[in-house]
């Protein structure tokens, strides 16, 4: 039976402003002829070899669900099968259809955009960018914009067989394959030079990283003899982040500091100390191990019985918590409750729960997760700025959203849209209201990309080299109080120093 029977209409829909620039151009290019376009997405992009695609297509995705993609007098039908319309709503490959669903709808909207010349132009302005690079004048131009472009070229090369196909507008047709063949060779001429570039200035940012951490550790091992207890206690702190004065520019080897063990459910998991410690607690370590169906979280007194596992209090938690983005702020641990988009702060003195929040629209239970899964729908970040909370919603598209939350009553201060698709990120973490995203989880030369500044309300891609020693990041946060980042790589309790540099006039 049909769980979905979707026609898309022709009239203009809203397109969410916010998307991706990539993500934008893409699906302008498959969307000019539409009916070809819906088959072609709903049918897994079977084309034939002269670049037509079947009239009736049907793709299967395992024995229960069906996706049929057809045309059908001018409108494209796609229709979604499932064995038992009870279960839809709760059932995760039903939600995906929904996400599928609701992206295809806005689809009219960018046949008019590119129709109207909108896309001819902002070729001819990336060219134009091009065009001063290659002569000399002052532009500028990084490898990100590089690639980028380069992913939105070969989409489009692929698509232009079909359009002319079917006949769609000629002569726009041709304008674009024009400045296809135009970017393309300039490109070609320009690959060396940006590639090397971008390649010296990553050694060079990997060569300042490695030479902090050497400095750092030689200082550390230099004045004390024996190193008990690496972090700040009671009676001292870090100097605080001067917040818009400084900026970070490198990050250290990672530390090991404690290994959970070989058990799988022990592979992944999350460790804290207070940034916000109540008086009393300033030494105080947290931990979770395993991240499904689990309601139990350990703290040790000191960094003694931590790494000796002696004393140690155990946390039976009211509900059980899925998921590595946990974050213990001010007194409290606030965790993810399993199989939900639910929030929850539970009190470590009291050992009661003062507060609860269900995301508006959040993914759960690996709808949208980091590289790494393990249920990492939500993440829950403190910083200098407060408590925030990163997620992804099916009406998003799956972008990156961040809330700043009241830390009291979690209650949503603010909501910012980014243009970060959730599920190509490592992982994620703030410093004075900027998030900072890593590529990857599990690949031991990682780096910081792609950073958004709530505070300005703006994005940027920066390369700062990550080393993920263990290659099975499940958690990295920041700790305001000891300026360092808190890793779970591979059951290994690991962190890292954080470098700081004045920031540049123009910033």
């Amino acid at each position: 039976m049909h769980c979905i029977n979707t026609q898309f209409p022709e009239e203009v829909r809203h397109i969410r402003k916010r998307m991706a620039l990539q993500t934008v151009i893409t699906r302008i290019a498959v969307s000019v002829h539409f009916a070809t376009a819906c088959c072609l997405l709903m049918s897994s992009v079977r084309a034939g070899s002269d670049g037509t695609f079947a009239a009736r297509d049907i793709h299967v995705i395992n024995d229960n669900y069906k996706v049929q993609g057809y045309t059908e007098n001018g409108q494209c039908v796609c229709h979604i099968d499932a064995p038992n319309p009870g279960i839809c709503s709760e059932d995760g490959k039903f939600q995906e259809m929904k996400y599928l669903s609701h992206w295809l709808a806005n689809l009219t909207q960018i046949v008019n955009e590119m129709i109207s010349g909108q896309f001819l132009q902002q070729l001819a302005t990336v060219k134009e960018k091009f065009d001063r690079f290659e002569s000399g004048q002052n532009a500028v131009f990084r490898l990100a914009d590089f690639r980028e472009l380069s992913e939105q070229l070969e989409v489009l090369t692929r698509v232009v067989p079909t359009l002319v196909h079917n006949e769609t507008n000629s002569h726009m047709i041709q304008l674009l394959k024009n400045e296809i063949g135009n970017l393309t060779a300039v490109m070609n001429d320009l690959q060396f030079t940006i590639t090397g570039n971008d390649t010296e200035n990553h050694k060079l940012a990997e060569l300042r990283s490695k030479l902090a951490s050497c400095e750092e550790q030689y200082s550390f091992h230099a004045t004390k003899d024996v190193i008990k207890d690496p972090f700040y206690g009671a009676s001292n702190a870090s100097t605080p982040v001067q917040c818009g004065e400084e900026e970070l520019y490198a990050i250290s080897e990672p530390w090991t500091h404690k290994w959970a063990g070989t058990a799988a459910a022990l592979q992944y998991g999350a460790w804290f100390k207070d940034p916000l410690p109540p008086p009393g607690t300033e030494d105080r370590i947290y931990y979770v191990t395993n991240y499904n169906n689990v309601k139990l979280l350990y703290e040790h007194a000191n960094y003694d019985d931590f790494v000796s596992n002696r004393r140690q209090v155990v946390h039976t938690l009211p509900y059980t918590y899925e998921g590595t983005g946990h974050a213990i702020y001010n007194g409290s641990f606030y965790f993810i409750r399993y199989n939900t988009a639910t929030i929850t702060r539970w009190d470590l003195k009291l050992r009661q729960t003062l507060a609860s929040i269900t995301l508006p629209g959040a993914g759960k239970h690996n709808t949208f997760h980091y590289t790494v899964g393990a249920f990492t729908d939500i993440d829950i970040e403190a910083d200098e700025k407060g408590l925030w909370a990163v997620y992804a919603t099916t009406a998003g598209q799956g972008l990156m959203d961040i809330s700043k939350l009241d830390p009291n009553t979690l209650a949503i201060i603010h909501t910012w849209n980014t243009n970060r698709l959730k599920r190509v990120v490592g992982n994620a973490f703030f410093i004075c209201g900027i998030m900072y995203t890593i590529d990857t989880h599990n690949t031991r030369s990682d780096r910081l990309y792609y950073a958004y500044d709530t505070n300005k309300s703006v994005d940027s891609f920066l390369a700062i080299p990550l080393n993920l020693k263990y290659m099975l990041l499940g958690q990295l946060s920041y700790n305001a109080r000891e300026r360092v980042l808190f890793g779970y790589d591979y059951g290994h309790m690991v962190t890292y120093q954080l470098y700081f540099k004045q920031k540049t006039s123009g910033k």
